[in-house]
């Protein structure tokens, strides 16, 4: 009865003012269609959630099925033997700086180039391996001695084609790191090469000497 008697004259004020019943009709035409905007965005979030798990499930489901894994480990392992095969390979890091410098000193005098200078400097891990790998962690190449040579002599096309030639075809890979050709005051080039050579597997305390250097002119 009370609450009769509280909405009565409310319910007449309304019935009585038409602006009152629009605005009234207006509100309630707004809430109902932001109701709407509201279902539809939690929809389209809900549509966009599944199409997002549904690839990830046909994706993982996709290499669930492949079974070419098996069949790609024996062209890995193969590329990978040849690979090794190419590095080289000495007991101790003098005797690698060493072998390499004896090689290049040999590929000087066969491809008959001027006036060269040789500097041959080996490493146990390079600057960039240090900083990156942890003091009790092995970096990408802790495996592995880096022994570079800087060589220069007196500049021809013949002479160049005939190094390059000995470096393509050893058995070993060497990597030309640069290469620079100066004019003045007389043509000549100057290259920096690198060589990986394979730590042995148990090597001994002590056996690595370090960084050393050598220069020797053929």
């Amino acid at each position: 009865m009370i609450l009769h008697e509280t909405l009565a004259p409310l319910l007449a004020g309304i019935k009585a003012n038409p602006r009152l019943r629009l605005g009234l009709w207006l509100i309630v035409g707004i809430t109902w269609l932001y109701s709407l905007l509201l279902l539809r965005d939690e929809a389209q979030h809900a549509a966009s959630e599944y199409q997002v798990l549904a690839k990830k499930v046909a994706r993982i489901e996709a290499q669930a099925g492949q079974n070419e894994w098996a069949k790609r480990v024996e062209p890995a392992q193969s590329l990978q033997l040849q690979m090794e095969n190419r590095l080289w390979r000495e007991s101790t890091l003098g005797l690698a700086q060493a072998s390499f410098q004896d090689w290049l000193n040999q590929a000087v005098q066969q491809a008959n180039l001027s006036r060269p200078a040789v500097t041959v400097a080996a490493q146990e891990e390079s600057a960039l391996e240090k900083s990156t790998s942890g003091a009790n962690e092995a970096g990408p190449g802790a495996d592995l001695w880096k022994v570079s040579a800087k060589l220069s002599f007196d500049f021809t096309p013949k002479s160049l084609y005939a190094l390059m030639g000995r470096l393509a075809s050893h058995d070993k890979q060497i990597v030309v790191e640069t290469l620079v050709i100066r004019g003045a005051p007389a043509p000549r080039a100057e290259m920096m090469l690198v060589a990986h050579f394979q730590k042995p597997a148990a090597q001994p305390n002590g056996a690595s000497d370090g960084k050393s250097t050598g220069q020797t002119r053929p």
